[in-house]
């Protein structure tokens, strides 16, 4: 009996033992569950730190951009209005086109031109129906001649009529480099006559071209255009000169 007891007692004392590291590992399985959702929680907080603080960041750095671009485009606008409210950029332009019909050098030098290149035509159509008479008498008056004069004039004649479309050619050419010359010599009084405008009356800083086909002007206010007082002065001196 006492062994029968002293067997209960041992099982009773195993069961408690047993029941007592169930329980301790059901509290260290409890702590540990704990300590996961601290750290991830932890981590959580830690993640959720470093994007407030790259989103500040990111704050801060549009703000500096955005500060910077009103700075730079305060600066670009500013530049332009301050040339032009302390007057240290003074431009003018001229109507090239009106030059060119009220100038009387460039009246004259048109007409000029228009004389040469009637007077190159008028030599054309000379030598033109020149050689037509020529070959329309030999036709007639050919048969007359012996084969040796024959042969003769049959090669002038051909010669003739091929150098005929050269000469029109030519006469273009020498009709362009009249032109060419005549436009130079132009510009030149133009340019020489602004320039010692400018310099006597100290006006302009920049003096624009402007015309109708091809300029680089697309809009000016007409108080900068000086043209009537260019072209009265262009006048004046092509008058003095012809005298």
């Amino acid at each position: 009996m006492e062994e029968e007891k002293i067997g209960i007692e041992n099982i009773e004392i195993n069961n408690d033992n047993m029941e007592k590291t169930n329980l301790q590992e059901e509290n260290n399985f409890s702590q540990e569950k704990n300590n996961k959702k601290n750290k991830r929680k932890d981590a959580c907080l830690f993640a959720t730190g470093i994007l407030a603080t790259l989103a500040f960041v990111g704050v801060i750095i549009l703000l500096c951009m955005e500060f910077c671009k009103k700075d730079n485009a305060n600066t670009i606008s500013a530049a332009p209005k301050a040339a032009i409210q302390n007057g240290d950029l003074k431009i003018a332009y001229i109507d090239t086109d009106s030059i060119l019909l009220q100038y009387e050098y460039a009246k004259d030098l048109d007409k000029g031109l228009k004389s040469y290149q009637a007077s190159l035509e008028a030599n054309y159509q000379s030598t033109g129906l020149q050689l037509q008479k020529d070959i329309e008498n030999y036709m007639k008056t050919g048969d007359k001649l012996t084969l040796t004069q024959q042969k003769q004039k049959e090669e002038e004649l051909a010669k003739r009529q091929q150098d005929f479309p050269v000469l029109q050619q030519k006469m273009m050419t020498q009709l362009q480099e009249r032109q060419l010359e005549d436009n130079k010599k132009l510009l030149n009084a133009v340019y020489a006559f602004i320039k010692d405008y400018n310099s006597k009356n100290q006006k302009f800083n920049i003096i624009l071209s402007k015309a109708y086909v091809s300029s680089p002007i697309l809009y000016a206010d007409e108080s900068f255009d000086i043209t009537k007082e260019i072209i009265e002065g262009l006048n004046k001196e092509y008058k003095e000169v012809k005298k």
